[in-house]
């Protein structure tokens, strides 16, 4: 049996997952059984599987997640629903249009707060000068407080955010449309390319 490997979830495709070892490597894992607790940013001990020569490369089996640090989630009425773990900072994404949901940012900054973490807003898609004006006077009682409160065009440059990540584990939430996904691509060019190979390599969407 192949010796135990430890290593970080970075992605999430339902009950399959990719985590990054120590190494720097990723592999492919799946959790035993129907229910599955792991989420993004949960560290993890895998017993490799599979063989790297195959098609689809080696794999591993998730057997044991680490005690986590901090735990995002999110409820409804019906279930709770887990969403990262071992997370320093939230950067809630808003944008300058469609507009944001106020109650949504003030839940996003309520667990935050709940889990001692660092919190940073972005506004999303500047270079919508008119839109971005109401957008900026409705953060302003946030900026007020103490919220640090980031104005950039996703599809312009990120490089105003990138110093900000440094020294976190960051989490990405906000509402559809406010351009979370464009944001990623930005800041990690190659997050497309390797969601695919490793959809194709679980055989999943």
């Amino acid at each position: 049996m192949s010796a135990v490997l430890t290593g970080r979830v970075i992605a999430a495709f339902g009950r399959q997952y990719l985590a990054r070892l120590e190494d720097g490597s990723e592999l492919a894992c799946l959790t035993r059984g129907k229910k599955s607790e792991v989420v993004c940013g949960d560290l993890v001990e895998i017993q490799p599987t599979g063989d790297a020569s195959a098609e689809n490369g080696a794999q591993g089996v998730i057997e044991r997640i680490a005690p986590r640090r901090s735990l995002l989630h999110r409820s409804d009425a019906f279930r709770e629903k887990l969403i990262a773990a071992n997370v320093t900072q939230i950067i809630v994404v808003v944008a300058a249009e469609p507009s944001f949901s106020d109650e949504l940012l003030a839940r996003c900054l309520v667990a935050a707060q709940d889990q001692k973490l660092a919190v940073l807003i972005v506004l999303n898609k500047c270079d919508l000068a008119g839109a971005a004006a109401a957008a900026r006077r409705r953060l302003m009682p946030y900026s007020a407080i103490g919220y640090r409160v980031l104005e950039l065009s996703a599809k312009q440059d990120v490089a105003a955010l990138r110093p900000l990540l440094q020294g976190h584990t960051s989490v990405l939430v906000g509402q559809s449309g406010m351009g979370k996904s464009t944001l990623i691509n930005a800041l990690l060019p190659d997050a497309q390319a390797a969601t695919r190979e490793i959809s194709s390599a679980l055989d999943s969407g």
